[in-house]
């Protein structure tokens, strides 16, 4: 693919983006887009094949971001504990971000009638991102470092410790609290974790 198209590919996604978050997936049209970013209904319909094709690129984008918590160095000198507290933070920070708070809202409201956009976003997110903290598990029961019989129960577990009350909190708009207390509260739910699973 030329660069050029590319690029113009890349500013539709953005313009797109700005305006699902700003007002509302159902609330914007393929015209709001085109006025904002230049181009044709042709163009859109070309590289994205409708509405819903835009929709599932942001989608792409956005759960592209968030898997780089989820890059785990098995290999890493650092100890088990202060790794766990790093992807932690850094999974907690996303999580909480005003972009994945907003993807989560459309998805929210648009599976209701789209059951298959609903599976896409989970199967980009949550699904995928639980099986690579999954394999890192594995990797430190394979290294004799973490004791568990169930991988995947112990990925939900240390998951759902992490997010806290803060992630629902932060979907209906409350803020979220400062970096040292989202910090503290890692170090608690990452303590809890390894003393019911370190070997």
């Amino acid at each position: 693919m030329r660069p050029s198209t590319l690029k113009k590919q890349k500013k539709i996604i953005e313009t797109a983006t700005k305006l699902f978050f700003e007002q509302g997936y159902s609330e914007t049209s393929l015209d709001q887009i085109i006025e904002q970013c230049g181009g044709s209904k042709q163009t859109l319909y070309r590289y994205f094949g409708d509405k819903k094709g835009i929709l599932v690129e942001v989608i792409t984008h956005c759960t592209e971001e968030m898997e780089a918590a989820f890059q785990f160095d098995s290999t890493s000198e650092i100890s088990l504990e202060e790794k766990l507290n790093q992807f932690g933070y850094e999974y907690l920070k996303a999580l909480c971000s005003p972009e994945l708070l907003n993807m989560y809202r459309i998805i929210v409201t648009e599976s209701r009638h789209d059951k298959e956009l609903a599976e896409y976003f989970l199967s980009r997110g949550p699904q995928h991102m639980h099986h690579l903290l999954v394999d890192y598990l594995q990797s430190q029961v394979e290294q004799g470092k973490l004791k568990i019989e169930d991988p995947k129960a112990a990925c939900s577990q240390l998951l759902g410790a992490l997010k806290g009350d803060y992630f629902h909190e932060a979907l209906v708009g409350i803020d979220t609290p400062p970096e040292q207390e989202m910090k503290q509260h890692v170090t608690y739910a990452v303590k809890c974790f390894l003393h019911g699973y370190v070997a």
